[in-house]
């Protein structure tokens, strides 16, 4: 690796996107219960009190984020039951900032139901989000940049989740958890066509037992980050689930932290690795991790401020796409637009910025007109007039 370069860190862009890694920051995360029990783990929190406490006690010591699965006194799962998050949230927001958000399995109404009520005190503002609960029989159409559903659908799904139109809709970040190579290609593609608004919000999962998740090696999560392109403006955040071996646990930590990755820890999601371990005391040795390297955990306020909505929604702006099949390489668009367009590892055109505003409108027009192979295609609001000089790379939503 070439000096003063840190794997995972995105390159800069026109829109001055700054990293944690950029100010010195980590992100951490915990995961306080999950599906986690008493049984493995005495410090497992059940029920709204219990996990409210983790919720404070894991915020005072250093974390970013926390995450949660809403669960009843008795331990079962509260999947559906936004009051017990509301609860949870409300008592929070008496003592920290509650920057925390509940899990999910399939249906996303108790998600909906906190953004649109929030509690007391506790706007959400990450949703979780696994495309591998949502996304089957997609394909890509390189020619047109877009997913469409394969044949064997029948029309059944949509070419992406709607979830995500839902979760801008409400200015929801998506946490994303990616289980292994498949979610991350789709992960890539989505934020390349911007229905993944950036910066995204990237779980690497891995475990030792569930073979659909990543292996956990150092090897394995270098990879998954070389297949990330470096012009994604991202946040990732590396989660060894499930796992048997404590010293692989560390390892994974370790490597993430060595190059300005993210981490997450906490009983929830390894309960039984340390059985008389709370959440507060696995938070105070990840900050000690992340201090030992001249670094220091992202604050809440950190965390807004980086995934801030952006002030002028996607509906008002226009969509830049690149035909990667048609793209020879000459670079004639860089010239006009860095700021949108730009080079990937081989020359090829990448479009940095899917959606444009009223400030550049016209180099978006420029750069595309100027392709000689007329791989790029600017698509307008249909009730947008389409300049004269431009209808060989404008059109409609359809595009022509």
């Amino acid at each position: 690796m070439p000096a003063g370069e840190v794997l995972g860190a995105p390159a800069k862009k026109g829109r001055d996107a700054v990293s944690f890694r950029d100010d010195g920051k980590v992100y951490l995360e915990v995961s306080v219960n999950g599906e986690a029990s008493k049984d493995e783990n005495p410090n497992v929190p059940y029920g709204a009190d219990e996990t409210a406490r983790d919720v404070v006690e894991c915020i005072r010591h250093g974390a970013t984020v926390v995450h949660y699965h809403a669960r009843y006194d008795d331990g079962r799962q509260a999947w559906a039951d936004d009051e017990v998050s509301r609860a949870v949230l409300s008592t929070v927001a008496r003592d920290v900032d509650p920057l925390a958000y509940p899990g999910y399995t399939g249906n996303l109404e108790h998600i909906w139901a906190l953004a649109e009520r929030p509690p007391s005190g506790a706007a959400l503002l990450l949703a979780p989000f696994a495309p591998a609960q949502h996304v089957e029989n997609v394909a890509w159409c390189e020619d047109e940049s877009r997913f469409e559903v394969s044949e064997r659908s029948n029309g059944s799904h949509p070419t992406y989740p709607p979830e995500l139109d839902r979760f801008k809709a409400l200015g929801l970040v998506p946490s994303i958890a990616v289980y292994n190579a498949v979610d991350l290609r789709w992960v890539t593609l989505a934020a390349r066509i911007g229905i993944l608004r950036e910066p995204l919000n990237i779980k690497l999962f891995f475990s030792d037992r569930w073979v659909s998740h990543n292996e956990p090696d150092p090897d394995v999560l270098d990879f998954l980050v070389s297949r990330i392109p470096k012009w994604i403006d991202r946040e990732i955040v590396v989660v060894p689930y499930a796992m048997s071996s404590a010293e692989r646990c560390q390892e994974l930590w370790e490597h993430a932290l060595d190059r300005g990755l993210g981490i997450r820890v906490g009983i929830g999601d390894c309960p039984s690795l340390l059985r008389r371990t709370g959440n507060a005391q696995l938070v105070d040795r990840a900050v000690n991790l992340i201090t030992k390297r001249g670094l220091s955990p992202a604050t809440q306020d950190d965390m807004r401020a980086r995934f801030a909505a952006p002030a002028v929604d996607d509906s008002e702006m226009v969509k830049v796409v690149v035909n990667r099949n048609r793209c020879m390489g000459w670079g004639v668009c860089y010239s006009h637009a860095p700021e949108i367009y730009q080079a990937d590892a081989e020359g090829y055109c990448v479009v940095v910025k899917p959606y444009v505003g009223e400030d550049l409108y016209q180099k978006a027009i420029d750069g595309a007109a100027a392709c000689p192979e007329r791989a790029i295609r600017v698509e307008l609001p249909d009730d947008a007039p389409v300049p004269a000089h431009a209808r060989s790379v404008a059109s409609g939503r359809n595009p022509i």
